[in-house]
């Protein structure tokens, strides 16, 4: 097996594996004597041996076989692969070494006699510890994603409902942060799994609350598309995201700004959990957003069963 490139007529290449084995050309000893002088009866039939195992049995090389395998797609996953477990490993390694620091601190005595101190830094173990927590969970949520093992439920959901129980769950957040959260439904019903909407708006809205400024508002909104699609806008008067930064946020791991994780204690892979159960329902999911103004998350979802689409 031997890996090489191959060209196109276009000028473009490839990847490949090969493996090439000679052609021979084989006599049979018995139509040899009884056609002694006549065309003998050929075969030509790869065979694995070497060269030189080929003439001792009487055989002639007469070209080659070539197998080869187009490996683009998998050294492609392969580098996705190498990249997520370098940025996993990253990604666990710096809440660890806070979390062991911190409890050196400790257990070491030094803190003793320094109660706010101490304190401290049980906080950044508590803190770590639970950023860990989230990380894994996340991680693992992709995974059930990614493998088809987290099955869809669908049902007929009023957006009125599902933003209601959203802002419900994140009303605690948003409080402290001195935030309102509104929305508008229009009475639009979706065809969807009505938990893995919740767990969608509940991301955007956290993600919201994070980058938005004291006493402004974050706002949920539905909107027929078409007899077959409705579209959820989850928008927010924050810091915005830099026009070339609107289609990486949804990757794995990828933020905005590399402080964003320590200052704001997210796993980097909330956006990629939202794409990840929109694309299962068959939707699709963007970002819009004016740098200093705010953003508006978008996603789309079907309003009726598949088979009934027209």
């Amino acid at each position: 097996m031997a890996n090489e490139v191959f060209w196109r007529k276009d000028g473009t290449s490839f990847p490949v594996e090969y493996v090439a084995r000679p052609q021979i050309e084989i006599q049979s000893e018995i139509e040899a004597e009884i056609q002694s002088g006549s065309p003998a009866g050929l075969q030509l039939q790869p065979q694995s041996g070497s060269p030189s195992e080929d003439a001792r049995s009487g055989g002639k090389a007469v070209g080659v076989v070539v197998a080869f395998t187009d490996t683009t797609e998998r050294r492609a996953l392969d580098r996705m692969k190498d990249e997520f477990i370098s940025t996993v490993s990253h990604e666990l390694r710096t809440p660890l070494t806070s979390l062991r620091a911190a409890l050196g601190l400790i257990t070491g005595g030094s803190l003793a006699a320094r109660p706010e101190k101490f304190r401290q830094m049980l906080d950044i173990a508590t803190g770590n510890t639970d950023r860990l927590v989230r990380l894994v969970n996340d991680i693992l949520e992709l995974e059930r994603i990614g493998s088809g093992k987290a099955e869809l439920h669908y049902t007929m959901c009023s957006a009125d409902d599902l933003f209601r129980r959203a802002a419900g769950l994140q009303q605690t957040g948003a409080s402290k942060a001195q935030l309102r959260i509104t929305f508008n439904s229009q009475g639009v019903n979706v065809w969807a799994d009505p938990d893995r909407v919740l767990q969608t708006l509940t991301n955007l809205i956290s993600n919201a609350i994070k980058f938005s400024p004291p006493g402004t508002e974050i706002h949920l909104r539905s909107r027929r598309i078409d007899a077959n699609e409705a579209e959820i806008q989850v928008r927010d008067q924050g810091r915005g995201i830099p026009e070339d930064k609107l289609e990486r946020i949804f990757e794995r791991f990828h933020q905005v700004d590399a402080s964003d994780s320590r200052t704001m204690g997210g796993t980097g892979l909330g956006l990629a959990i939202c794409r990840s159960i929109v694309n299962q329902h068959g939707g699709r999911i963007w970002a819009t957003s004016t740098v200093g103004k705010g953003s508006i998350f978008h996603f789309t979802l079907p309003t009726r069963p598949a088979s009934n689409l027209l």
